[in-house]
């Protein structure tokens, strides 16, 4: 049990992160022009930067499945499309949000499209 507590140290407050990192990725997509925006959006990228740092050092990883045949322990379907030569049944189309897995533990799935 000491092991296992040691093990998964620190999983709360990561769970407790991501929605913060999502909302920082999606304010890194807003296109600015003005230079006030743009140092702006600067110093929200180096927030980003240095929390996915501190994330990845705890042994806080993105599941990155885009391409990559579907898995439900990783991946969330949420819609599907049409399979093609770029994306052959059963795989991951599109990532619509990012998946965190806490070493071996799955912390949040990733929402996927998938190709059928």
């Amino acid at each position: 049990d000491q092991a296992q507590l040691i093990k998964y140290d620190g999983q709360q407050l990561a769970h407790d992160i991501l929605p913060v990192v999502d909302n920082l990725e999606r304010a890194l997509q807003v296109e600015v022009k003005d230079e006030n925006g743009k140092q702006l959006k600067q110093g929200v990228s180096m927030v980003l930067e240095h929390l996915n740092k501190a994330l990845k050092d705890n042994g806080v990883e993105a599941i990155d499945d885009t391409g990559k045949k579907f898995d439900p322990k990783f991946n969330q379907a949420v819609q599907t499309v049409p399979a093609d030569k770029s994306h052959p049944a059963d795989t991951v189309a599109k990532v619509l949000q990012k998946g965190y897995r806490l070493k071996d533990r799955v912390l949040r799935p990733a929402m996927v499209v998938v190709a059928q």
